[in-house]
């Protein structure tokens, strides 16, 4: 029972594999105006302080939409910020997530509520976490490098534990469509 309930709170409004098939147009029609972005495995490794091709693909897609990409990361201000002008983005570091300071910082900053944003990352007891507590949208993508330091290694053990992967295929499916022609 205890775990079903962990499981529940910690099941993310959508999982993809990879940021740049997402049908970021959709997003926008369900009422989504800002998507918050983490930096560390989801759009780049660890420690990075430039974005590369995946994230500059993502922002575009993101900004396409008519979405505000804002960066949300636990990451120190200057690494932050430095990674943020790579990617012509905004930024809100030293997020403090699982805690919520970060994500209420956005929301008031753009003057958005909590149904139309989305918290955007890779980790289940950071990211997901967060966004639940705060009450907006969560989406899950698979990590994108294996390359992390110990403690995010430990996290990662956790999640095995309490994440039913088999709850993600009764999730919407956000993902783009390919016409087979």
């Amino acid at each position: 029972m205890l775990i079903k309930k962990l499981r529940s709170y910690f099941l993310p409004d959508w999982y993809i594999k990879d940021l740049r098939n997402i049908d970021w147009p959709r997003l926008y029609a369900q009422g989504i105006r800002v998507a918050m972005l983490d930096k560390d495995n989801t759009l780049v490794c660890h420690g990075e302080t430039s974005c590369d091709d995946y994230t500059r693909t993502v922002v575009a897609s993101v900004k396409a939409a008519g979405i505000e990409p804002v960066l949300l990361s636990n990451a120190p201000d200057k690494k932050c910020d430095e990674f943020a002008a790579s990617a012509g983005i905004c930024v809100e570091g030293n997020a403090g997530k699982p805690g919520t300071k970060g994500i209420l910082r956005v929301l008031d900053r753009w003057k958005v509520s909590a149904d139309e944003t989305v918290m955007v990352g890779d980790q289940l007891f950071t990211d997901v976490w967060a966004g639940k507590k705060a009450g907006v949208k969560t989406l899950l993508v698979e990590q994108r490098f294996r390359q992390e330091v110990f403690y995010v290694k430990l996290k990662r053990l956790l999640e095995k534990i309490i994440v039913d992967k088999s709850q993600y295929d009764d999730l919407e499916d956000i993902s783009l469509q390919i016409s087979a022609e």
